[in-house]
């Protein structure tokens, strides 16, 4: 069961990763009055978190900010770590609830479904 919660989980860190990437003005996620925030989450915006003066040129920003330690430096970086994190201890923690191979399709069905809410209808700003 632990197993399931965490599946649940991903998907729903991977519709958040999948909105910030395709519709963050639309999302959620972006709020006008949060600047640092936006700064974190902003796709247009966070990729020079990883940078010196947010220049590329200037190289990292700390040590490892665009290689092993790039998930501290934007939202979507920490959002796909924690989403693997959770399928690489569901993986360990799994114990078949019905079969294997019938807890397989019912996962990847509960995933499909979560994402879908979440992409759809959760991180959508309501006009």
């Amino acid at each position: 069961m632990v197993s399931l919660i965490l599946i649940t989980l991903a998907a729903i860190i991977n519709a958040a990763m999948d909105t910030i990437n395709a519709r963050y003005f639309a999302s959620v996620f972006y709020n006008k009055k949060w600047v640092l925030f936006n700064q974190f989450t902003n796709p247009e915006k966070s990729w020079r978190n990883k940078w010196k003066n947010g220049d590329r040129n200037q190289g990292e920003k700390f040590f490892g900010s665009s290689t092993f330690l790039v998930w501290t430096t934007d939202f979507w970086h920490l959002a796909k770590t924690i989403m693997l994190a959770c399928f690489c201890i569901a993986i360990v923690t799994y114990s078949p609830i019905i079969h294997p191979v019938i807890d397989c399709i019912g996962y990847w069905i509960i995933f499909g479904i979560v994402f879908e809410l979440f992409w759809s209808k959760v991180f959508i700003k309501r006009s």
